[in-house]
Protein backbone atom coordinates (compact mmCIF):
# COMPACT_ATOMS: atom_id res chain seq x y z
CA UNK A 1 0.00 0.00 0.00
CA UNK A 2 1.49 3.41 -0.98
CA UNK A 3 2.44 6.46 1.42
CA UNK A 4 -0.57 7.69 -0.50
CA UNK A 5 -3.51 5.52 -0.19
CA UNK A 6 -2.54 4.83 4.02
CA UNK A 7 -2.77 8.61 4.60
CA UNK A 8 -5.88 8.85 3.42
CA UNK A 9 -7.37 5.86 4.59
CA UNK A 10 -6.06 6.80 8.12
CA UNK A 11 -8.03 10.32 7.26
CA UNK A 12 -11.31 8.45 6.11
CA UNK A 13 -11.36 6.48 9.62
CA UNK A 14 -10.64 9.49 11.48
CA UNK A 15 -13.29 11.53 10.04
CA UNK A 16 -16.04 8.58 10.37
CA UNK A 17 -15.04 8.33 14.02
CA UNK A 18 -15.48 11.66 14.30
CA UNK A 19 -18.90 11.87 13.01
CA UNK A 20 -20.01 9.00 15.37
CA UNK A 21 -19.10 10.34 18.22
CA UNK A 22 -20.47 13.69 17.21
CA UNK A 23 -23.95 12.08 15.90
CA UNK A 24 -26.65 13.38 18.37
CA UNK A 25 -28.36 10.62 20.89
CA UNK A 26 -31.45 8.87 19.72
CA UNK A 27 -34.89 10.17 19.97
CA UNK A 28 -36.04 7.40 23.00
CA UNK A 29 -32.63 8.97 25.34
CA UNK A 30 -33.78 12.62 24.61
CA UNK A 31 -37.51 11.80 25.46
CA UNK A 32 -36.18 11.52 28.91
CA UNK A 33 -35.02 14.92 29.28
CA UNK A 34 -36.86 16.21 32.58
CA UNK A 35 -39.65 18.28 31.49
CA UNK A 36 -40.11 21.78 33.85
CA UNK A 37 -44.02 23.42 34.10
CA UNK A 38 -42.71 27.38 35.12
CA UNK A 39 -45.69 29.00 37.29
CA UNK A 40 -46.02 32.29 39.13
CA UNK A 41 -46.05 32.14 43.02
CA UNK A 42 -48.48 34.64 44.77
CA UNK A 43 -46.41 35.96 47.55
CA UNK A 44 -49.51 38.79 48.48
CA UNK A 45 -46.76 40.89 49.48
CA UNK A 46 -44.78 43.58 48.38
CA UNK A 47 -41.71 44.78 46.70
CA UNK A 48 -38.84 42.71 44.95
CA UNK A 49 -37.62 39.18 46.74
CA UNK A 50 -34.00 39.49 46.37
CA UNK A 51 -33.19 36.67 49.06
CA UNK A 52 -35.10 33.05 49.41
CA UNK A 53 -33.34 31.06 52.27
CA UNK A 54 -33.91 27.60 53.26
CA UNK A 55 -33.51 25.49 56.30
CA UNK A 56 -30.11 23.33 56.93
CA UNK A 57 -32.14 20.69 58.63
CA UNK A 58 -35.72 20.84 57.77
CA UNK A 59 -37.45 19.98 54.72
CA UNK A 60 -39.56 22.65 52.97
CA UNK A 61 -39.36 25.36 55.63
CA UNK A 62 -38.06 28.00 53.26
CA UNK A 63 -38.17 32.22 53.86
CA UNK A 64 -38.49 34.87 51.31
CA UNK A 65 -37.03 38.43 52.42
CA UNK A 66 -38.39 41.46 50.33
CA UNK A 67 -36.52 44.39 50.14
CA UNK A 68 -39.60 47.08 50.70
CA UNK A 69 -42.30 44.06 51.65
CA UNK A 70 -41.35 42.67 55.14
CA UNK A 71 -40.09 38.81 54.98
CA UNK A 72 -42.08 35.32 54.50
CA UNK A 73 -42.46 32.07 55.22
CA UNK A 74 -43.82 29.31 53.35
CA UNK A 75 -46.40 27.27 54.68
CA UNK A 76 -46.08 23.50 53.40
CA UNK A 77 -49.18 22.66 54.13
CA UNK A 78 -51.26 25.09 52.39
CA UNK A 79 -48.30 26.26 50.08
CA UNK A 80 -48.77 29.98 50.50
CA UNK A 81 -46.42 32.17 51.84
CA UNK A 82 -47.38 33.46 55.45
CA UNK A 83 -46.15 37.13 56.01
CA UNK A 84 -44.33 37.73 59.50
CA UNK A 85 -43.52 41.42 59.86
CA UNK A 86 -46.82 43.35 59.51
CA UNK A 87 -46.55 43.91 63.02
CA UNK A 88 -44.33 46.65 62.39
CA UNK A 89 -46.19 50.13 62.76
CA UNK A 90 -45.66 53.29 60.97
CA UNK A 91 -43.32 54.50 62.76
CA UNK A 92 -40.87 51.76 62.07
CA UNK A 93 -41.61 51.75 58.43
CA UNK A 94 -37.95 51.64 57.85
CA UNK A 95 -37.73 48.03 59.62
CA UNK A 96 -39.79 46.45 56.72
CA UNK A 97 -36.96 45.92 54.18
CA UNK A 98 -34.80 42.65 54.71
CA UNK A 99 -31.27 42.64 53.78
CA UNK A 100 -30.90 39.13 55.22
CA UNK A 101 -32.46 35.89 56.86
CA UNK A 102 -30.69 33.30 58.85
CA UNK A 103 -32.32 30.33 59.71
CA UNK A 104 -30.63 27.66 62.92
CA UNK A 105 -28.77 24.92 61.54
CA UNK A 106 -29.48 23.61 64.58
CA UNK A 107 -32.86 24.40 66.10
CA UNK A 108 -35.00 25.12 62.89
CA UNK A 109 -37.36 27.26 65.27
CA UNK A 110 -35.37 29.95 65.30
CA UNK A 111 -34.82 32.48 62.83
CA UNK A 112 -33.08 35.98 62.55
CA UNK A 113 -33.77 38.89 60.17
CA UNK A 114 -31.62 42.05 59.38
CA UNK A 115 -34.02 44.55 59.15
CA UNK A 116 -33.57 47.90 57.46
CA UNK A 117 -34.91 49.41 53.81
CA UNK A 118 -32.04 52.71 53.53
CA UNK A 119 -28.60 53.43 54.61
CA UNK A 120 -28.86 57.18 52.92
CA UNK A 121 -30.74 59.96 54.42
CA UNK A 122 -34.25 58.95 53.66
CA UNK A 123 -34.36 57.96 56.92
CA UNK A 124 -32.96 58.56 60.14
CA UNK A 125 -33.85 55.49 61.98
CA UNK A 126 -30.89 52.50 62.10
CA UNK A 127 -31.36 49.24 61.06
CA UNK A 128 -31.92 46.43 63.62
CA UNK A 129 -31.50 42.33 63.89
CA UNK A 130 -34.71 40.79 65.04
CA UNK A 131 -34.61 37.31 66.78
CA UNK A 132 -37.71 34.53 66.28
CA UNK A 133 -37.66 31.35 68.49
CA UNK A 134 -41.15 30.45 67.14
CA UNK A 135 -40.09 30.30 62.94
CA UNK A 136 -41.44 34.24 62.72
CA UNK A 137 -44.77 34.03 64.82
CA UNK A 138 -43.28 36.50 67.36
CA UNK A 139 -40.08 38.36 67.28
CA UNK A 140 -37.56 40.34 69.95
CA UNK A 141 -35.23 43.48 68.59
CA UNK A 142 -31.72 44.35 69.15
CA UNK A 143 -31.28 47.54 67.13
CA UNK A 144 -27.60 48.28 65.49
CA UNK A 145 -25.71 51.91 65.79
CA UNK A 146 -25.57 51.36 61.58
CA UNK A 147 -28.31 51.53 59.20
CA UNK A 148 -29.24 48.87 56.98
CA UNK A 149 -30.44 48.55 53.35
CA UNK A 150 -32.63 46.28 52.36
CA UNK A 151 -33.56 48.09 49.32
CA UNK A 152 -30.07 49.51 48.73
CA UNK A 153 -27.66 47.73 45.92
CA UNK A 154 -26.21 44.58 46.56
CA UNK A 155 -29.15 43.77 48.45
CA UNK A 156 -29.69 40.33 46.22
CA UNK A 157 -25.62 39.98 46.28
CA UNK A 158 -25.94 37.16 49.14
CA UNK A 159 -26.99 36.96 53.01
CA UNK A 160 -25.75 39.29 55.35
CA UNK A 161 -26.16 37.06 58.82
CA UNK A 162 -24.75 33.70 59.42
CA UNK A 163 -24.77 31.33 62.08
CA UNK A 164 -22.23 29.09 63.58
CA UNK A 165 -23.02 25.23 62.87
CA UNK A 166 -20.83 24.36 65.98
CA UNK A 167 -22.27 26.86 68.42
CA UNK A 168 -25.64 28.01 67.22
CA UNK A 169 -25.78 30.68 69.65
CA UNK A 170 -23.05 32.64 67.94
CA UNK A 171 -24.31 34.88 64.92
CA UNK A 172 -22.45 37.12 62.27
CA UNK A 173 -23.40 39.82 60.71
CA UNK A 174 -21.76 41.86 57.72
CA UNK A 175 -22.59 45.60 58.08
CA UNK A 176 -22.70 47.92 54.91
CA UNK A 177 -21.03 51.44 54.55
CA UNK A 178 -17.55 50.47 56.19
CA UNK A 179 -18.93 49.62 59.47
CA UNK A 180 -17.20 46.07 59.71
CA UNK A 181 -18.08 42.36 60.95
CA UNK A 182 -20.15 42.02 63.99
CA UNK A 183 -21.23 38.93 66.19
CA UNK A 184 -23.55 37.75 68.62
CA UNK A 185 -22.69 34.93 71.33
CA UNK A 186 -26.24 35.05 72.90
CA UNK A 187 -28.42 34.65 69.96
CA UNK A 188 -29.05 37.75 68.61
CA UNK A 189 -29.32 39.71 71.94
CA UNK A 190 -26.26 41.71 72.02
CA UNK A 191 -23.73 42.39 69.45
CA UNK A 192 -20.23 43.71 69.19
CA UNK A 193 -18.00 45.17 66.55
CA UNK A 194 -14.72 42.11 66.33
CA UNK A 195 -13.72 43.58 62.61
CA UNK A 196 -13.13 47.16 61.84
CA UNK A 197 -13.50 48.52 58.36
CA UNK A 198 -10.08 48.62 55.52
CA UNK A 199 -11.34 51.30 53.21
CA UNK A 200 -10.68 50.80 49.32
CA UNK A 201 -11.67 54.16 47.89
CA UNK A 202 -13.17 53.80 44.53
CA UNK A 203 -11.35 50.55 43.32
CA UNK A 204 -7.91 52.13 43.90
CA UNK A 205 -5.25 49.56 44.93
CA UNK A 206 -3.95 51.74 47.46
CA UNK A 207 -5.93 50.61 51.07
CA UNK A 208 -6.33 52.85 54.58
CA UNK A 209 -6.10 51.07 57.38
CA UNK A 210 -7.84 52.48 60.80
CA UNK A 211 -6.27 50.54 63.18
CA UNK A 212 -3.49 48.19 63.33
CA UNK A 213 -5.00 44.93 63.99
CA UNK A 214 -8.22 45.71 61.84
CA UNK A 215 -9.26 43.87 59.26
CA UNK A 216 -12.34 44.08 56.61
CA UNK A 217 -13.58 45.84 53.81
CA UNK A 218 -15.12 48.78 52.77
CA UNK A 219 -15.87 49.79 49.15
CA UNK A 220 -17.08 53.79 48.75
CA UNK A 221 -19.94 54.39 46.71
CA UNK A 222 -21.74 57.26 45.89
CA UNK A 223 -25.43 57.80 48.37
CA UNK A 224 -28.41 57.83 46.26
CA UNK A 225 -30.97 60.33 46.60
Amino acid sequence: MSKTLRSLTCRTLLLAAFLLTAAPPPPGVRAQTPQYTWRNVQVVGGGFIPGIVFSQTEPNLVYARTDIGGAYRLDAATNRWVPLLDSVGWDDWNLTGVISIATDPVNPNNVYVAAGTYTNDWTSQNGAVLRSNDRGATWQRTMQPFKLGGNMPGRGAGERLAIDPNRNGTIYLGAPSGNGLWRSTDSGLTWANRLQPLHVRHGRDALRQHEPDDVGLEHDQPDYD
